[in-house]
């Protein structure tokens, strides 16, 4: 959506009920407005997608998807979604309406916040957070620009799940910077599998308080692509290599929230929560005035003054933040020794670089086999060399529930291991899993049976084949494992096919005789007659298909019935010269017998009226031919034959 088009829409109404009032902000895949909802007479914010966005079937309905679902998450630290839908070709969520700033805008205010501040900020964001991990949902892209304050100090998280719908419409980079998210917040499996769980957005989390404690991101480059590089390479600073003088408990929340291998990180906002708790208890023991005198140490970020520092603990930025109660505790140990007796610095200094080399030697060295279950081999293979491992795939595949065929089953070494550089890792490829479930195949045909059980994966199939006659020939009728049951690949399958039946002689029978004896085994029989000068009328010919042919039950069956002699009309040819009644006669099918005595005419013939085609028609010349009467069987008149 452009300017112009966004500006279209203020003083417009969506769906008879969003009166759009006024712009609040634009973003890579949405801009966003102030609207009034007439039907409950309150605020929202509006975020109408972009047009380029709105027009791709398979985007607007992954969106749909998510926005169902992050509408049934309701926790206060989650900005609510109350609707979604589209009107005159813009696709939209109503979302409750948040009064205040994000929490970019705070930072950029502030430059960087105590770590006291910084944990009391992290509680609400983890808070809502941790609702959405335990309700099955991942956020895709936490940054501080997702994160809104309100004016009275509470912090809400917006945006759940609007990264993932953009996956279907993003390839690669975005002229707004992203890699499906933003690559300053990108996991290592983000950008190298495309993969993301509630471990990512921990991951994303991490480098927010990274953020929020030093006033900048870890890692920085020129592109996205160079940061993105540096994510899955370099693992995420402590934060007091920034800013002297944070708290090692503070330190360790940030790296264990960033470590590279997911397997290693905090597992979901839940744990991170629990941690930072722990954290703040451990701080809340220490002597205020130790921790006054660390925070001494590190410099102030320009911009910082007396006045912020004073305010620290409870104002972000003129905007109060809900404190957050623990249990007081008193202290009675010693101040701690001064770190700036040089002797003690330098016995500092070589304890670090001790057990700097110490942790090089003995762990350094290593890097972690990833979990590569699922993964295409291409891409597993490429993923272990940037690791620094040498790379080979067994000769055979595995069996595996888990993995697709073709994909990576396992690896040996065993993902997790710690192993150096340059060794070698042998991928076990997928043949997909070894029991299935056997297809119901009964009623088919061989050939779609077979394809059916190869399909799965059964490629080894007997056939047995018996005499049925209420299955038609070459079809399966019982299988062995049954339908619905588990076929082991490894085994051998049974078809039990049907054979049919031998084809009955029914030539020369009566033709109801043969009808019943036929529909008697389930056959379909059709007749038709023809004319047959040997077969009686109303016997079979012929049969098709002929006796002992394989047949089954539901076959047709066509049986050839004699309807008797075909009969012809004989012309009445008396008075014609003989050798034309012959011809007409001959050409009708008639044999002829000339009984000529004087005359080349036709006096008499015999029989009269129709004759079965083929039999003899006698023809008379002789003046004394007399013409027979059938029916009286007397004399009845002369003809006389004369040329």
């Amino acid at each position: 959506m452009d300017m112009t088009a966004a500006d279209a829409l203020v003083g417009t109404t969506l769906a008879h009920r969003y009166r759009v009032e006024s712009k609040i902000a634009n973003g890579g895949m949405a801009t966003v407005f102030l609207a009034h909802d007439l039907r409950l007479d309150r605020r929202v914010a509006l975020k109408v997608m972009h047009a380029n966005l709105a027009r791709d079937p398979q985007f607007v309905q992954r969106f749909i998807n998510e926005a169902l679902a992050v509408a049934k998450l309701s926790h206060p630290n989650v900005v609510q979604v109350y609707d979604q839908g589209s009107d005159q070709g813009h696709v939209y969520l109503a979302m409750e309406y948040v009064a205040g700033q994000t929490l970019r805008a705070a930072l950029k205010a502030r430059t960087r916040f105590s770590p006291a501040e910084a944990l009391r900020i992290m509680v609400p964001i983890l808070a809502g957070l941790g609702a959405a991990h335990q309700a099955g949902m991942v956020h895709r892209d936490m940054k501080p620009e997702n994160v809104l304050i309100t004016h009275d100090g509470q912090i809400k998280v917006a945006d759940f799940g609007l990264a993932r719908a953009a996956e279907a419409s993003q390839q690669g980079l975005t002229k707004t910077g992203t890699l499906m998210g933003t690559a300053a917040y990108l996991s290592p499996e983000q950008i190298t599998h495309s993969t993301a769980d509630a471990r990512s957005d921990v991951y994303a989390c991490g480098i927010m308080l990274y953020e929020l404690l030093t006033g900048r991101q870890p890692h920085t480059g020129d592109s996205p692509i160079a940061v993105a590089y540096q994510h899955v390479n370099e693992d995420v600073p402590r934060p007091s290599r920034v800013v002297p003088g944070i708290p090692p408990e503070v330190d360790s929340l940030v790296v264990r929230a960033t470590e590279r291998d997911p397997a290693y990180r905090l597992a979901n906002a839940g744990q991170f929560l629990a941690a930072v708790f722990a954290a703040q208890k451990a701080l809340d023991e220490q002597p205020s005035a130790a921790v006054t005198s660390v925070m001494e140490m590190a410099p102030a970020p320009a911009g910082d003054t007396a006045e912020d520092s004073d305010n620290a603990t409870r104002t972000l930025q003129g905007v109060e933040l809900p404190p957050v109660e623990y249990d007081d505790y008193e202290d009675d140990r010693p101040p701690r020794p001064s770190l700036r007796t040089p002797l003690l610095v330098a016995t500092v200094l070589l304890l670090v670089v001790a057990v700097g080399f110490g942790w090089w030697m003995v762990d350094g060295r290593y890097e972690t086999v990833p979990d590569l279950v699922g993964v295409e081999s291409d891409e597993a293979r490429r993923d272990l060399r940037m690791l620094g491992f040498r790379v080979q795939t067994a000769e055979e595949p595995a069996y595996s529930d888990e993995a697709p065929p073709g994909t990576v089953a396992a690896t040996d070494p065993e993902a997790g291991s710690r192993l150096l550089p340059d060794t070698l890792v042998t991928l076990i490829l997928s043949a997909g899993p070894q029991y299935v479930e056997m297809p119901d195949v009964e009623g088919a045909s061989v050939a779609e049976a077979r394809d059916a059980l190869k399909e799965v994966g059964l490629t080894d199939i007997v056939e047995d084949e018996i005499t049925s006659f209420d299955n038609p020939p070459g079809t399966v009728i019982t299988t062995k494992p049954a339908p619905g049951e588990k076929a082991n690949r490894e085994e051998s399958v049974t078809l039990t096919i049907s054979a049919g039946f031998p084809m009955p002689n029914v030539v020369g029978q009566k033709v109801d005789d043969a009808r019943r004896l036929l529909e008697s085994s389930d056959l379909e029989v059709t007749v038709v007659e023809e004319h047959h000068d040997e077969v009686p009328e109303g016997h079979v010919i012929s049969q098709d298909p002929e006796a002992e042919t394989t047949v089954g039950a539901g076959q047709s069956v066509t049986l050839t019935v004699s309807s008797g002699p075909e009969l012809v009309e004989v012309p009445d040819i008396r008075g014609w010269k003989v050798d034309k009644a012959r011809k007409e006669l001959e050409e009708r099918g008639f044999e002829v017998t000339v009984h000529q005595v004087i005359g080349n005419r036709v006096g008499d013939y015999n029989p009269k009226g129709e004759a079965p085609k083929g039999s003899t028609i006698e023809i008379w010349t002789s003046p004394f031919g007399r013409e027979r009467d059938r029916d009286r069987g007397r004399e009845d008149r002369l003809w006389i034959g004369l040329d």
